[in-house]
C-alpha cells in the first residue's frame, strides 16, 4: 500500500508518469503497469490522460489527500524511530521564500552542512502563500518566513527582526529635496542600526513617483498597501513583479521605488544605485520567524537544525 501511495503521489507531483519513474528509480512501464493494476482494484480510473496532462479524478484527489496523510505518518515514525537509535542524521525539509533561500541561507546551511554532515536538509522554494499550505499539509517540516499572524497550529520561534525601508534610484530628482532623511547603507548593514534614532520619511512626499511593488498576495505588497493607505496615498504603479530581488534590481536600473528590508542589504544585496529612507509608518517592522506544526512530530534533526539557525543567524 505504501508502495501504492508513493508512486500515485510522485506521478500527482511530478505531472507526468515519465518523469515519476525516474525519481522513483523505475521504468514507465512498470510504473503505469502498477497504476492500471491499483485503478482495477478500485474500479475506478486514478488520473485522467489527456495527451502529456496528467490530472487527478475525484477518486484521484481524495486518494491523494489521504497519500499526503499517511506519508507525513510515515515521516513522522521514521523521524521517531531514528530519535529512539539516537542517530544524529536524518533529513529535514526546510520551505521558505526566494529571498530568504538565495540570500539569508547559503552561508548557515554551509556551516551546518560541515556541523552535522549526516543531516540532509532539502529546500523548497515557494511563495508566501503556498508555503503555508505546504506547512498545514506537513509537506514541509520546517519554515521559514514573516508573518503578521501567528497560526494557533503552529510553534513560531522568532529568527530575526527585519526593518522595511524605501529604496528610491540614485538618479531621481526628489532625491536633493530629501537629503535630511537619507540613511547610509554602511549604517544599514551594521547589526547595531537604532532606527528610532534615524529620520523618517512620510511616504506621501514621494507621491508623485513611480513604484516597483510585488504583485498582490506577496508580504511586501500588503505591507506597503498598508503604508500608502495610513498616508490615503494611491501610488503610480510602474511594474508589478514576483520576487523581490526583482523590484530592487529594476529600481537599481532607475526605473522606480522599491520597498524592501534592511535584511537585504545585510546579507550581501549590493545596491549601489539606491538611496534609503525609513517610512514614517506603524508597519516599519515585522519578525522572520521559524515555524513547524505542533501536531507533527519534530526530529533531533530538526531540532538541531533549529537551534544552529537561533545561534548562527544574526
Amino acid at each position: 500500500m505504501l508502495r501504492y501511495l508513493d508512486y500515485i503521489y510522485m506521478i500527482y507531483k511530478e505531472k507526468s508518469f515519465t518523469k515519476a519513474a525516474e525519481k522513483l528509480y523505475i521504468s514507465q512501464p512498470s510504473l503505469s503497469a502498477t497504476i492500471k493494476k491499483l485503478e482495477k482494484e478500485l474500479g475506478y480510473p486514478i488520473f485522467e490522460r489527456n495527451g502529456k496532462e496528467i490530472t487527478p479524478t475525484y477518486i484521484g484527489e481524495k486518494y491523494i489527500k489521504a497519500a499526503e496523510e499517511i506519508l507525513v505518518i510515515k515521516k513522522n515514525l521514521e523521524n521517531e524511530v531514528d530519535d529512539l537509535l539516537k542517530l544524529r542524521r536524518g533529513n529535514i525539509i526546510l520551505g521558505s521564500t526566494t529571498f530568504i533561500v538565495s540570500g539569508v541561507l547559503p552561508d548557515l546551511l554551509k556551516d551546518f552542512g560541515k556541523k552535522y554532515p549526516d543531516i540532509d536538509v532539502k529546500i523548497l522554494v515557494e511563495q508566501s502563500t503556498i508555503l503555508h499550505e505546504k506547512l498545514e499539509k506537513g509537506l514541509v517540516d520546517i519554515a521559514i518566513d514573516n508573518v503578521t499572524t501567528l497560526n494557533p497550529g503552529c510553534v513560531h520561534i522568532p529568527l530575526l527582526k527585519e526593518h522595511i525601508l524605501i529604496g528610491v534610484p540614485k538618479d531621481f530628482s526628489i532625491n536633493d529635496r530629501l537629503k535630511e532623511y537619507q540613511i547610509p547603507a554602511d549604517k544599514i548593514r551594521s547589526n547595531f542600526c537604532d532606527y528610532s534614532q534615524l529620520p523618517k520619511i512620510d511616504i506621501s512626499m514621494l507621491k508623485e513617483e513611480e513604484f516597483l511593488l510585488l504583485k498582490s498576495g506577496n508580504k511586501m505588497r500588503q505591507t506597503a498597501g498598508s503604508i500608502f493607505a495610513e498616508k490615503n496615498v494611491s501610488p503610480h504603479i510602474r511594474f508589478e513583479f514576483d520576487q523581490l530581488m526583482t523590484s530592487i534590481s529594476f529600481a537599481e536600473s532607475g526605473f522606480g521605488i522599491c520597498f524592501l528590508t534592511d535584511t537585504v542589504l545585510r546579507y550581501g544585496g549590493a545596491c549601489e544605485n539606491i538611496i534609503f529612507y525609513q517610512p514614517d509608518t506603524d508597519f516599519g517592522d515585522r519578525i522572520l520567524y521559524i515555524m513547524y506544526r505542533k501536531n507533527k512530530y519534530l526530529s533531533s534533526a530538526g531540532g538541531e537544525f533549529i537551534d544552529f539557525l537561533k545561534w548562527n543567524c544574526v
